[in-house]
């Protein structure tokens, strides 16, 4: 895990607050219902954003986030709720058939993620982490490029944060399992519930890179601008699934000694809708600045994992939800376009 210079560095110094307005945009926030997805979506109302819509899974709890931040900006009809479920991979596809619909889309962060305290697989077949994180995460992501890619103006380019870790600096890929990596974490290997959930972000990282790759025109230029962003430690029920009394116990400890207001981590996810083309591809840590990602990221071994991990999670997607192919085709016949 972060060390405890970098914790108490998030804790005391926070990254600066984003006064930029979002006047006349419209912004997507997953897992927006409580936490930091929550302060995300309130942020961006609060900078006079003309639509934000909350994905979250439950529609009842989205409501009450809905209400919430009404009450707390004087702001209504901004918010919407519509339904995601980043363990089902039909629900990804109808929540961005309906964004299709939408007249432009000028921001998406896809903050939706878990942290499960024992191996568990999803209804999909696929280690939960895996399935939220990066199988879930990689597929929304695809599909709401060409949406992002039309909302380009002459002025300005449509944003897509995708929310990961700093942990994937820690990450220990062990030899053996290079091959066909997505695979071999979809079984209980036992290397514990930390580096199964920061190697499931890693993984999120390679797509985000890959994807943005293919979102360059012929020039060189994005035509959406795609970067990573850590929110850092924050309060938040992430870690909801440690629900027993002595993780009950350590998360509180914890809370009180270490971690920040969730509202602190949306200052970064926020703040990464801001920037320019230099931040395309990047990875935004948790002070809201650029900093060297891990050796998988960088090393010529990592890159050659990179275009690995692409070609399995397409693979997967591809099978369950067969749009997916032309999606991807598209974004290479623009780039040959333009």
């Amino acid at each position: 895990m972060p060390g405890p210079a970098f914790i108490l560095r998030g804790k005391f110094f926070p990254p600066k607050q984003i006064t930029k307005t979002f006047e006349g945009k419209t912004v997507i926030v997953t897992g927006s219902n409580t936490g930091v997805g929550y302060e995300t979506a309130l942020k961006y109302v609060q900078l006079a954003a003309s639509i934000v819509i909350l994905g979250v899974r439950s529609l009842q709890k989205g409501e009450i986030a809905k209400s919430q931040i009404e009450k707390s900006t004087g702001r209504a009809g901004v918010v919407q709720v519509w339904q995601l479920d980043m363990a089902n991979f039909e629900s990804i596809d109808a929540f961005a058939k309906r964004v299709e619909s939408l007249k432009r889309v000028d921001v998406a962060v896809l903050n939706a993620g878990l942290f499960n305290r024992t191996y568990k697989v999803s209804e999909t077949g696929w280690e939960s982490n895996l399935q939220v994180n990066t199988l879930g995460t990689a597929l929304l992501a695809i599909l709401l490029t060409p949406k992002l890619q039309a909302s380009r103006t002459a002025d300005s380019r449509a944003h897509l944060v995708v929310v990961t870790s700093t942990g994937h600096i820690e990450v220990q890929l062990k030899p053996r399992d290079k091959d066909q990596l997505l695979h071999k974490y979809n079984i209980d290997l036992g290397v514990g519930l930390y580096q199964q959930h920061v190697t499931s972000k890693l993984f999120m990282m390679w797509i985000t890179r890959e994807l943005a790759y293919r979102c360059l025109d012929g020039k060189g230029e994005p035509t959406v601008i795609i970067n990573d962003a850590c929110p850092g430690p924050c309060r938040s029920d992430v870690t909801r699934d440690f629900d027993t009394p002595l993780w009950t116990i350590a998360k509180g400890v914890g809370s009180f000694l270490a971690l920040r207001p969730a509202e602190n981590g949306a200052r970064v996810l926020v703040g990464a809708s801001t920037l320019g083309e230099d931040s395309h591809g990047q990875w935004l840590s948790a002070d809201g600045y650029y900093r060297p990602s891990g050796q998988y990221i960088t090393s010529d071994e990592g890159k050659i994992l990179q275009k690995a991990m692409w070609t399995e999670v397409v693979g997967v997607v591809e099978e369950k939800i067969p749009r997916v192919k032309g999606v991807i085709a598209s974004l290479s016949e623009q780039r040959a376009l333009r």
